[in-house]
């Protein structure tokens, strides 16, 4: 056990040599995202820049699997840390509590809440601002 421990919990040394090794992973990049890909990143990448500008803030992101776990969201929130919200896992009247609750908590802490993608919402507190806007068929909005 106590290697284990070792192995898991030991500090590394400072007098450690890493080479530099350049690593050109853009054109790995290219070929390996599809058109499909680049345009939701796209979508999600404008959201999150806004978020980076302030480096007192913090982005979670949250996959609930639970009405239980929605909580836990509301905690970060009110740490003024932004979260982003993938209710794909949830069945639709779950995924419609955890969208009460959470519009709840942030008419509370003044924040707000955008849908950024299908079942996939950005919640903010007051001190972050999003500017922007993503438009979805009414076909994505609906899922």
């Amino acid at each position: 056990m106590d290697k284990v421990k070792k192995w898991f919990f030991e500090e590394e040394d400072d007098d450690d040599v890493y080479e530099d090794v350049e690593i050109d992973t853009e054109e790995e990049h290219v070929k390996s995202t599809s058109m499909f890909e680049k345009a939701k990143s796209t979508k999600t990448s404008d959201a999150v820049k806004a978020l980076s500008a302030n480096k007192d803030s913090h982005l979670v992101l949250f996959e609930p699997r639970a009405y239980g776990e929605t909580q836990e969201i509301a905690i970060y929130l009110k740490q003024k840390r932004a979260a982003v919200v993938n209710l794909h896992r949830l069945q639709k009247e779950q995924s419609k509590r955890v969208i009460d609750f959470l519009s709840g908590v942030i008419f509370a802490i003044e924040g707000d809440i955008q849908q950024i993608g299908p079942k996939i919402f950005l919640c903010t507190p007051k001190n972050i601002g999003v500017s922007g806007n993503i438009t979805m068929d009414d076909l994505e909005a609906d899922e």
